[in-house]
């Protein structure tokens, strides 16, 4: 399949910051034949997939949510039509787990995604699949965090609302109460 409008730097003239028209006006996803709509169910779908995975490996919610922030940022400048979303996000995740300092072995991440992925245990998956796919799978998830790397100028740094929203919280007296999870909870469905 041929990707008409990939694009692994941002143009010198275009802003670093998109409006959410901007963004579903000028993704490559669009150029490629993929409405909005299903933009955001594909969007939706690696982050629940991604939230999962997170929980899974018993990630920090930081680290959960710059995977999703990664993901994002790399489908603002590739097109969903040319991207396994599933690989890019395990890609994504075993990355944010490095630069949020909360690092994952490949091998579990790789394996919990699979799982998760194929709704089995890995050593069922072990006789139904090719006895290198393991290796296959790592190969491309390390492939993919390359192409994450390179299409966002190694640029991971990810400011999460988390700690100035508790700081406020704690300003006000509320650190203790229901509100706090509430207020994380939105915070982190966006």
């Amino acid at each position: 399949m041929s990707c008409k409008r990939d694009r692994s730097k941002l143009e010198e003239d275009e802003p670093v910051f998109l409006s959410k028209d901007e963004i579903e006006r000028y993704s490559p996803s669009r150029k490629d034949g993929i409405d909005a709509l299903r933009e955001t169910h594909l969007r939706y779908s690696y982050c629940a997939f991604l939230q999962n995975l997170g929980l899974r490996l018993e990630l920090p919610q930081t680290t959960i949510g710059t995977a999703m922030v990664l993901c994002h940022r790399f489908f603002v400048r590739r097109s969903h039509a040319c991207h396994d979303r599933f690989l890019i996000a395990v890609a994504a995740l075993f990355l944010a787990a490095k630069s949020e300092e909360t690092p994952c072995p490949l091998n579990n991440v790789v394996r919990a995604s699979c799982e998760i992925f194929h709704k089995q245990d890995i050593t069922f998956l072990s006789y139904l699949l090719p006895f290198d796919w393991f290796e296959q799978y790592r190969e491309r998830v390390i492939e993919a965090e390359q192409m994450i790397l390179t299409t966002l100028n190694f640029e991971l740094n990810v400011q999460h609302p988390y700690g100035p929203l508790t700081s406020v919280l704690n300003k006000l007296g509320l650190s203790q109460t229901v509100l706090v999870n509430l207020a994380l909870n939105l915070v982190s469905e966006g």
